[in-house]
């Protein structure tokens, strides 16, 4: 039978005290014929009703109906008895002065916990919090609220009823792939001598491991990769692999938690001591062979020496960090020059204010010393012609109202230079600080605050900056001195975007946007220009190392690249872009959020 026969040849139930629902959901869910089945006649009997005649034909649902909660169940059950189950049911939430439809449903999943149920409510005092407390979470049961659509009730039973017949099957032949495999499992214990010679000719170590952690058979490879001269040996001198074999013992028991979780886990690195003590790096496949009864029997796997695939990586990612210094020394070089022009300006008005206040305070204070001798000889009554024309004279070179008006302005003005000052050395600081090896919480809008403000004489003046960055966005684990590297090399490549576009439009000045949001598990953050966009025809090649479409001296390169090995190698997040001709790009970085495991390659 397929899908779409299954639905038409379902068996529905609704259980609603209201007899003109029943009618409502017949007249969309199909007609009548003058058939009859032997549980419509049953459920009569039992009722002391008359048999119905509306049992469905081979193009429509078979419909049953109960008007009370307890009716409702004594049908699943005789359904149950007589192996003719229901797929599906529509239940009223309120069907007094018996159960209600919560209270119904929980009953019916105790005897069938297969049916497909739909609630039907026009109440709001029954909230899903209540049901969920009552039935608890399932994929079993749907809401539909009153007065509902005919469309919407027939997709309803059209999906309910093809996924609980989709769920019969699945039970089935689960069934039957249980049993396959247990079959299989007895064959290869039978058959494993026939793989002997390939146990012992293989060139990659292979293992078998009791559950104490004794090695109950390993090959010549194994052997040689521990350095012990033959498999007897290693068997014989073996006994606790976990602390003989492991450099950091925990690794072993790591692995058999996953193994007690996954039917297999592949490419497990480990640091292992070989028995004269020499250190070398393996790569694990295994999985644990059970018994027929599902207890543990073994563990058997096969290892790998990659020794020196993994120094070649620890070169490699050695190399891709002094990359990134050299990149970011790099940026800082090329950014010092507009560091010092945005530090040099406050500086000079500074300097000029506090020459004024100086110029004036020396005119002030040769007044005052006046002031002070003219009071001196008020007091003593000997004030002269003479002197009151020296204190006139000092006066009149002395500007007092404008002095007044234009001393604490010129005060204001430096303390505001300084704040300037302090928050670029500031910004700075925090940009270029090496940071934690580890992985902290991290204030991205904090950190985009600071790198904006390093960058600043880069874009100032061919591009407004707007940012719009979510003031509830949570802290994210992040190596913060590598994020602001990334920021700064988008902000970057924005102006240098938005310098193109000002080339072939004078006077046009650019906007670069840079806005922050949560996402669900991930925080987004997107950094757009009003620049010239990405060429279709290279977008591709655009995280390639040394790819660039500058001038020459203009960039290495490397920005992007290194900006995509950031996001998605060290953060497990995602880095992409939306560009159109003429219009601009943006640049979306997706970061993980606390209790997101799932990385960006994943996602």
């Amino acid at each position: 039978m397929n899908n779409s026969d299954a639905a038409n040849h379902s068996r529905l139930l609704i259980i609603d005290d209201n007899r003109a629902i029943h009618d409502d959901f017949r007249k969309i869910l199909g007609g009548r014929d003058e058939s009859a089945d032997p549980l419509d006649e049953a459920a009569a009997e039992l009722f002391g009703e008359e048999p119905s005649t509306e049992a469905r034909g081979s193009n429509h649902f078979q419909l049953d109906s109960a008007y009370q909660g307890r009716d409702g169940l004594a049908l699943v059950q005789q359904a149950v008895g007589f192996d003719a189950r229901y797929a599906m049911a529509f239940v009223d939430v309120r069907m007094p002065p018996g159960w209600d439809g919560v209270e119904t449903t929980a009953r019916i999943w105790e005897v069938d916990p297969d049916l497909q149920v739909v609630i039907c409510t026009a109440y709001s005092d029954c909230s899903w919090e209540s049901m969920l407390k009552k039935l608890g979470w399932s994929d079993r049961l749907v809401i539909l609220k009153k007065p509902f659509d005919s469309v919407e009730v027939l997709q309803l039973a059209n999906s309910l009823s093809r996924k609980w017949h989709l769920l019969q099957e699945s039970k089935h032949k689960l069934a039957g792939l249980e049993e396959t495999v247990e079959i299989r499992t007895a064959q290869m214990a039978r058959e494993q001598q026939e793989f002997r010679d390939l146990f012992e000719n293989s060139p990659e170590g292979i293992y078998k491991i009791s559950p104490s952690g004794r090695v109950l058979a390993a090959n010549a490879a194994l052997a040689e990769i521990y350095g012990y001269a033959s498999p007897k040996e290693m068997l014989e001198q073996v006994t606790e692999i976990g602390l003989q074999l492991y450099v950091d013992p925990r690794r072993r028991s790591e692995l058999a938690q996953r193994l007690d979780q996954e039917r297999v886990v592949r490419g497990f690195e480990s640091e292992i001591k070989g028995r004269d003590g020499a250190r070398k790096w393996i790569s694990e496949t295994a999985c644990k062979v059970t018994k027929p009864d599902g207890s543990l029997l073994h563990y058997q796997g096969f290892v790998l020496d990659v020794t020196a695939q993994k120094n070649a990586k620890m070169e490699r990612d050695l190399m891709e960090a002094h990359m990134r210094q050299a990149q970011k020394l790099e940026a800082v070089g090329q950014l010092a020059a507009g560091i010092a022009h945005e530090i040099n300006t406050p500086v000079q008005y500074i300097g000029d204010n506090i020459r004024f206040i100086e110029e004036a305070f020396v005119g002030l204070g040769r007044l005052l010393k006046d002031y002070q001798q003219l009071a001196a000889a008020v007091q003593s009554n000997t004030v002269t012609p003479e002197l009151m024309a020296e204190v006139e004279s000092s006066a009149s070179k002395v500007d007092i109202g404008y002095a007044i008006l234009q001393i604490p302005l010129a005060i204001q003005e430096s303390l505001e230079g300084v704040a300037h000052v302090a928050k670029i050395v500031k910004a700075m600081k925090e940009f270029s600080h090496p940071g934690a090896k580890q992985k902290v919480a991290c204030d991205l809008n904090r950190a985009i605050e600071a790198t904006v403000t390093v960058a600043r004489n880069e874009w100032k003046y061919i591009a407004h900056m707007e940012t719009d960055l979510d003031p509830s966005l949570p802290k994210v684990q992040c190596l913060p001195s590598e994020f602001n590297q990334v920021i700064l090399n988008l902000i970057v490549n924005a102006a240098h975007a938005i310098g193109d576009a000002v080339k072939q439009s004078p006077g046009f000045k650019g906007v670069i946007h840079i806005s922050t949001r949560q996402d669900g598990p991930w925080v987004e953050i997107r950094v757009s220009d009003t620049g010239t966009g990405i060429p279709e025809a290279i977008r591709h090649r655009v995280f390639e190392p040394f790819f660039t479409t500058k001038e020459v001296g203009k960039g290495t390169g490397q920005g992007l690249t290194i900006a995509h090995s950031v996001i998605v190698d060290q953060h497990g997040g995602t880095l992409t872009f939306e560009s159109e001709m003429g219009r601009g790009t943006t640049f979306v970085i997706r970061l993980p959020t606390a209790g997101n495991n799932t990385s960006g390659k994943e996602s």
